[in-house]
This record gives C-alpha cells, structure tokens and sequence, in this order.
C-alpha cells in the first residue's frame, strides 16, 4: 500500500509501521462520517499538510512519570520498549503545539467530555455550515 501511495498518512511508530488508507478517508467522507484517529505526529503533519479541513488534537499525559507508570502497568513491553515510548513522548510533546487542541489525559471521563465537546463545537463552525445560510439570503427581488 506505500508503494501504491494508498495511504493518507503512514509513519514507522515504535519500530511498527501504521497507517491510515485514503480510502478510510473517503468512504467516511462520503458518508459524512467523522472520524477520530489515533496517530502520531509524524502522520498528524502528513494529514494537515494534506487534509486541510481536518483537526488535531493532542492528547497530553498528567506529566511524564504518570505516562511511565502507565507504560509499565500495561505489562506489553519490554524495558527496551518503555525507554523508547517515552523518548518518542518528550518528542512528541515538544511538537504539540501545532496541534489545534491539547487534552490532557487525567481523568478519562473529564477528557472524554472535552473530546466531545471539541467535535461538536466544530461540527457547528460557520465555516462547516455556511450552506444553512443559503437558504437565509435574499433573492433579488427586482428593487
């Protein structure tokens, strides 16, 4: 699928390689659909280079101890894996803020309503909706 350039985004995450298929993208589209992606930096900066009407959000950890303890509470990975996870972290960070939203992962109900109120907010921008003022514009009336 690289090679065929049919993906929206790729990157090599963690020694992993992970995309995201043009054609998600568009199936969603044409059913307006909205989607919520779960990438790095590395694919977010090929999406807005690419996707112009799309939004970023970052999600931010409490700090960087608690991002460790979550790492090892997972049990996954190895201590190899930990040490790299968290140095793609701080990088990670230090791009955030490009991004057009930051969340911070703290509590998870707290976070998930600042994720919904993100989308809604921008489903209800102007700039999404202005063809509801069509219906509002006046027609010329010979005057």
């Amino acid at each position: 699928m690289i090679e065929n350039q049919e993906f929206a985004e790729w990157a090599e995450v963690h020694g992993n390689l992970y995309g995201t298929a043009k054609e998600t993208l568009a199936a969603a589209a044409d059913d307006g659909v909205d989607l919520l992606l779960d990438i790095d930096c590395q694919g977010a900066a090929q999406l807005k280079e690419n996707y112009g009407r799309a939004v970023f959000i970052f999600i931010l950890p409490p700090d960087m101890i608690e991002l460790e303890q979550r790492l090892r509470n997972r049990a996954t990975d190895r201590e190899s894996d930990i040490r790299r996870r968290l140095r793609n972290g701080y990088d990670e960070i230090r791009q955030a803020a490009w991004y057009d939203y930051l969340v911070v992962n703290d509590d998870f109900s707290a976070a998930k309503a600042q994720l919904v109120a993100i989308i809604s907010a921008e489903r209800n921008k102007t700039s999404r909706n202005a063809y509801l003022l069509d219906a509002y514009t006046l027609k010329d009336q010979g005057d």
